[in-house]
């Protein structure tokens, strides 16, 4: 019996041997991948501004990566870097698609992420990464070089001139929100000291004078305004042609108003600026028990209440307690006034 179960032992033994040697090696399917086709875009200069922020800038279009064997997923990554950086310090955007668009805003915030000039404009180069695996390599595109002038959020411009010593470098400013070359602001000229001219930089590489007939150019004159006081300055600069462009200089006033005040609540008494102090001030006679108060520019839109150490925007009335001629000073650039008894 022994014997038997020893050689039963053995039979197996020599079977499971057969089929071991006979089981196949498993099949390996092996993905092929090839290289990421011709990248193309629908411009090379995108126009880029901040009133377009929402607006188609520029789309890419390429080929798709061919891939044999195994189904891998293809990624896709538009890379872009500043011109002869190797893209070292790219930006990108993935998608499993064959065109990729950038919006105006979008690629702003990618070219304002490389530290380009919002003054000169700039290139940059883009190309197509393709990934179809962690373990393979990825391939790359041809590479589009593309020309950009990114803007900033808000645009500014200098008013050097004889009122703070021809200075750019601390000139007071003129303001574009949108950044799309209108430009607006507020400055107090004194008396003999009229004249300016408008630079894009806080220094005189460029500069806009007066070319006559409401218009200012790089190769104008001094601009000046027609007397002392406080103007609204208002800039165009053509973005066409950006060695030109339009001005105006209007004044505007604070004033006193209310029935505490010769011209009451319908008639505003204008006061004087004083661009050294850069404060407004009038003597006037006032009705104890009435109120007063502060607008701008003969209008409600902008007005000024309350205390003199603490005025606010659509602050309430002050009263005058005694009936006089009155000093009053305005400051707006801290808010407060004084009102002195003569």
């Amino acid at each position: 019996m022994k014997k038997i179960f020893t050689t039963l032992l053995a039979f197996g033994g020599i079977a499971l041997l057969m089929l071991a040697s006979c089981k196949k090696d498993e099949t390996k399917v092996v993905a092929n991948v090839g290289k990421v086709g011709a990248l193309t875009s629908t411009t090379t200069s995108p126009a880029l501004s901040k009133p377009n922020a929402n607006n188609d800038a520029v789309t890419f279009s390429w080929a798709a990566t061919p891939v044999t064997g195994y189904n891998a997923p293809v990624t896709y990554t538009l890379q872009l870097d500043v011109k002869g950086d190797n893209f070292k310090n790219t930006r990108e955007v993935s998608t499993d698609k064959l065109t990729q668009t950038l919006k105006v805003g979008v690629l702003n915030d990618m070219l304002t992420a490389l530290k380009l000039s919002y003054n000169d404009p700039s290139q940059v180069e883009v190309r197509i990464k393709s990934s179809a695996a962690p373990n393979l390599a990825a391939t790359y595109s041809n590479v589009i070089t593309l020309t950009v002038l990114p803007y900033q959020g808000t645009g500014y411009i200098y008013v050097p001139g004889a009122y703070q010593g021809w200075d750019p470098a601390t000139a007071d400013s003129l303001v574009s929100p949108n950044n799309d070359g209108v430009y607006d602001g507020y400055i107090g000229f004194p008396a003999g000291k009229l004249e300016f001219k408008i630079t894009p930089k806080k220094v005189w590489d460029v500069a806009y004078g007066d070319a006559g007939s409401g218009k200012i150019s790089t190769t104008g004159g001094n601009i000046s305004v027609p007397a002392a006081g406080y103007y609204a300055l208002h800039a165009v600069i053509d973005q066409s042609d950006k060695t030109k462009g339009t001005f105006t200089a209007t004044p505007v006033f604070w004033s006193v108003i209310g029935d505490a005040t010769p011209g009451g609540w319908n008639t505003d008494t204008d006061m004087l600026y004083d661009a050294t102090t850069k404060t407004w001030s009038v003597t006037v006679a006032l009705i104890a028990g009435k109120d007063m108060k502060f607008r701008f520019n003969h209008n409600w839109d902008v007005n000024l209440g309350g205390t003199p150490a603490a005025l606010t925007a659509g602050g309430g009335n002050y009263t005058i307690t005694t009936g006089g001629t009155y000093k009053i000073v305005l400051n707006t650039v801290v808010n407060t006034f004084t009102i002195t008894k003569l």
